[in-house]
């Protein structure tokens, strides 16, 4: 790994936290939805603890859910930045959530499962090893906001942790 990639990883990670800061600034200013929306969508941040060393990505999120049903829809992708200059990383997830009204705190918290599909290409002269797996979740969600936390059950590569915080703008 050369000096200058390391400041572009820098300089890249600068770039997407400022675009998340003014994306949340907009969210915040926009009138809050009706509680009657079913379909939200937004962007998020995620980073992984395990793969290639621990990484940051960014991505769509897309939520469904009916305000009389406790079971809410998330489907999700993350294009990941790798500290190693030809690596490429990507997953996409989609999670079935269910309400924990039991706490007393003002968010929509929840639990629940999905499935998982990533691709790591480690090299570019290789094919990408595509892996499928399922997802244990938990995490808090406001109107506008969510924070995230995942655990992926993969087959033959090692588990991990990802943390997302999402803004919903739609």
């Amino acid at each position: 790994m050369s000096a200058d990639y390391g400041l572009a990883g820098w300089v890249r990670r600068i770039a997407v936290a400022t675009a998340l800061a003014l994306a949340g600034v907009v969210a915040a200013a926009s009138a809050p939805a009706p509680a009657s929306a079913q379909l939200r969508a937004g962007g998020q941040v995620s980073f992984a603890n395990d793969v290639l060393g621990g990484t940051i990505g960014v991505g769509p999120r897309v939520e469904f859910g009916a305000p009389v049903f406790p079971v809410r829809l998330a489907a999700s992708a993350d294009w990941f930045f790798p500290n190693c200059n030809q690596c490429r990383y990507w997953e996409t997830n989609v999670n079935a959530r269910g309400s924990l009204p039991c706490l007393p705190i003002p968010f929509f918290r929840y639990v629940g499962a999905g499935w998982h599909l990533q691709s790591i290409r480690a090299n570019p002269f290789e094919d990408p090893t595509q892996t499928r797996g399922f997802n244990a979740v938990g995490g808090m969600r406001s109107e506008n906001t969510v924070i995230e936390v995942r655990y992926e059950i993969l087959e033959d590569i090692k588990n991990q942790f990802v943390v997302s915080f999402a803004i919903l703008i739609l």
